[in-house]
């Protein structure tokens, strides 16, 4: 029984889908397909849509297989599985009931039951009744971005080899932190750079500046490294692509703020002498949190919200080399032209674009 029902879901599109193929093609092989998968599209933004979509997954799974042969039904990208507005209708509610008993029962002799979805609420007894009678994969982005960072290094670690590239480390991170955490984007821009390098198969850094995308995300994480180190032209790029693309001015303001507020603590430690250069494991000297005072210990754990010396060794340096660009004062006026602009984005009728190219002038010039 457990081998016939498979539940993957998760907000990784890309190894959702590929999974999903992979446990389909260990079942029937490609040639087989044809005539031995169904493929049930479930997405379905209304309660009609949704009943019709489960309708035809019951009628598929009370259908042999051609010939008595082995069969697959994939319901895929079954969204209302979540807690939505579709998903809470007592009508769909009581098909994705009726589907959970199906599989309690047991399924027709060959048939073998796939589901994939965006999200599952795992109160539902759909999930209980999956994780007791079949497989259950999760593919989820974590929220916290660090988290997200980690898996998608982990990811990569995995999939560069089969490509016989070499990527160290650093450049993994920064690759991460350029191209973003989806799988399906991560694998593309690797092909591109696979392409790029020719017989060449180390990754430098200048390669992922030349080749690949920035996300949305890695965008913003543009500008606030180009605010950071005080490339003018660089910022104000980054401000009209990003306005282009609709960003929030409030939330650009925002980010930038945050920047200059961790390059404010980084400068301290730097004038306080917090932060020393001493050699890493590979025995290169790099930037490290000595010991602070008992004061300093306070604010870290009670103040911030994150303590700063947890912070990856990496991007400790990044942030030390950037905040060695500003003096205190420097700094303490990009805070001030920051907490200006905040206010005039909210209380006059200037035009964000226009807002955030002069707070840049204002910080960088």
């Amino acid at each position: 029984m457990s081998s016939a029902i498979h539940l993957i879901f998760g907000d990784d599109e890309f190894r959702v889908t590929s999974t999903a193929k992979e446990v389909i093609s260990g079942v029937i092989s490609p040639e087989e397909q044809t005539l031995g998968l169904e493929i049930v599209d479930a997405k379905a933004d209304t309660v009609d849509g949704a009943s019709g979509k489960l309708d035809q997954a019951f009628e598929s799974l009370q259908t042999p297989g051609f010939m008595g042969s082995d069969k697959v039904v994939w319901l895929r990208d079954a969204g209302f599985l979540a807690d939505t507005v579709v998903g809470r209708s007592e009508t769909v509610k009581t098909k994705v009931n009726e589907l959970a008993a199906l599989i309690k029962q047991g399924l027709l002799p060959g048939q073998h039951l796939v589901v994939t979805a965006p999200k599952v609420d795992k109160r539902y007894s759909f999930y209980k009744t999956c994780k007791q009678y079949g497989s259950i994969q999760e593919f989820s982005i974590p929220d916290r971005s660090y988290q997200a960072d980690q898996q998608a290094a982990a990811f990569l670690r995995t999939v560069i080899p089969e490509k016989g590239l070499k990527m160290p480390r650093d450049v993994l991170l920064a690759f991460v932190e350029r191209v973003g955490t989806d799988s399906r984007q991560l694998l593309g821009e690797l092909d591109k750079l696979d392409l790029f390098l020719g017989d060449r198969r180390e990754v430098k850094p200048e390669d992922i500046r030349a080749i690949t995308c920035s996300s949305r995300e890695a965008i913003v994480w543009d500008l606030t490294d180009a605010v950071g180190n005080r490339h003018l032209a660089r910022s104000l790029e980054m401000i009209r692509q990003l306005s282009f693309q609709k960003q929030s001015p409030i939330g650009l303001v925002m980010m930038m703020g945050s920047r200059i507020r961790e390059l404010m603590i980084y400068r301290e430690a730097i004038n306080r002498r917090w932060l020393v250069r001493r050699k890493n494991q590979s025995g290169k000297s790099a930037v490290a949190w000595g010991d602070v005072p008992p004061e300093a210990e306070t604010m870290f754990k009670e103040w911030l919200t994150r303590d700063p010396r947890s912070t990856h060794p990496f991007r400790v340096g990044l942030l030390a080399k950037q905040a060695n660009l500003f003096s205190t004062k420097e700094l303490e006026h990009c805070h001030r032209e920051i907490v200006a602009a905040h206010e005039s984005l909210v209380s006059t009728a200037v035009p964000g674009p226009l807002v955030l190219e002069l707070l840049i002038v204002r910080m960088l010039a």
